[in-house]
């Protein structure tokens, strides 16, 4: 693949993204010469909901850098809006009854989440509750190292220590096994609504996906912003645009995405409520568009993560171990180039973090590549 993305973890102000997405911005590496020559820019802001369409201070930061509008008929068709919203809603008027089916799975798939959620909230305790009684043993130990204990052999401490080893694994390993069956559950329940009002051949959902495939092809650069991620998610799996956003990805487009727009490109979508009424973890959300397999985001990460924590940061790491559990904040920029394979801090105020199974923070600065 030719392209790239520029992931952010929530970006201060339109203006700072746009200043530091510049360099990329201004250039290209897309295959179609005319796409090149065009630096025609799509934003995706599908999670702003009702407020899709207010983008002109996008399009301001975006003239500002040297990006020019041009209007044929009153339309932007340099810097084009996706209007994802748009066509889901228009689907209101021409197939109501394809509108109604997204809106039942979308009920559907939050009532799964929510049994999901009960299941962990138990286990989530246990775990919490097994350290506990480990560190009153020994206030030395950590979930690194118990976690990592093979087992030992005799009575008192050690046989102690070897069941609470194997609890915490045990709590760990099927904490594992919910997110698994929460992702089978969610694609199933898509598949079958889906299928059963026959979403792919119904001709107005079918010129709505030929719409937006053809914006998102014929874009030098993508910008995917965040807001409600279950807005933003839902919407581009309501019209498979998995594979057009890959393909512009094969052909050399460039994506700039921050907050919700970066989760959903990895391959699972890990979420925190900050607004819980009681206390929550975190917790996987949904399957992303996995354009992105090799690294898993926690964006606005020192505001939710205690990064001091080593505790912390194995739990999580293990939890999350199937992808590189990287740690992204206001001022911090990662740059995933997808042809060399290579991940690299490009931030110049703040480091990208990454956190493994031994509850390490290792700190990228700018220009450092990210080992995964």
């Amino acid at each position: 693949m030719r392209g790239a993305v520029l992931f952010n973890g929530n970006a201060e102000t339109v203006d700072a993204l746009v200043q530091t997405a510049a360099p990329l911005l201004l250039s290209s590496r897309h295959e179609d010469p005319e796409v090149a020559r065009s630096k025609r820019v799509v934003l995706v802001t599908a999670a702003w909901g009702d407020g899709e369409h207010d983008e002109g201070h996008v399009k301001r930061s975006l003239n500002g850098i040297g990006l020019p509008s041009h209007y044929e008929d009153g339309y932007d068709t340099n810097l084009v809006n996706l209007s994802l919203l748009h066509e889901v809603r228009g689907l209101a008027r021409t197939a109501p009854r394809l509108l109604a089916a997204w809106h039942e799975e979308r009920r559907i798939a939050e009532m799964a989440r929510a049994f999901y959620l009960e299941h962990n909230a138990h286990l989530i305790q246990l775990f919490r509750r097994t350290l506990a009684v480990a560190k009153r043993e020994d206030p030395t130990i950590t979930v690194a190292r118990l976690a990592g204990d093979q087992g030992h052999y005799g009575h008192g401490g050690k046989l102690l220590r070897y069941t609470l080893s194997r609890e915490l694994r045990h709590a760990l390993d099927t904490l594992e096994a919910n997110d698994d069956h929460l992702v089978s559950l969610l694609d199933q329940i898509e598949q079958r609504t889906f299928d059963a009002v026959g979403l792919h051949y119904d001709p107005a959902w079918r010129a709505a996906q030929q719409r937006l495939e053809r914006r998102i092809l014929s874009a030098n650069s993508i910008i995917l912003f965040g807001g409600h991620l279950d807005l933003l998610l839902d919407a581009l799996r309501f019209f498979r645009l998995r594979d057009a956003l890959a393909e512009a990805l094969r052909r050399g487009t460039q994506l700039v995405a921050m907050s919700a727009g970066a989760m959903v490109l990895c391959e699972r979508v890990i979420i925190y409520d900050d607004f819980a009424t009681q206390r929550r973890d975190f917790q996987l959300y949904d399957r992303g568009l996995a354009l992105v397999r090799d690294i898993q985001l926690f964006p606005h990460c020192t505001e939710r993560i205690q990064t001091d924590d080593p505790d912390n940061l194995s739990y999580l790491a293990r939890r999350f171990r199937h992808h590189a559990c990287v740690g992204l904040n206001q001022r911090s920029f990662l740059l995933f180039e997808l042809g060399p394979h290579r991940a690299a801090s490009v931030g110049a105020d703040d480091s990208v973090i990454v956190f493994d199974p031994s509850g390490r923070k290792l700190s990228y600065h700018r220009g450092e590549i990210i080992r995964m």
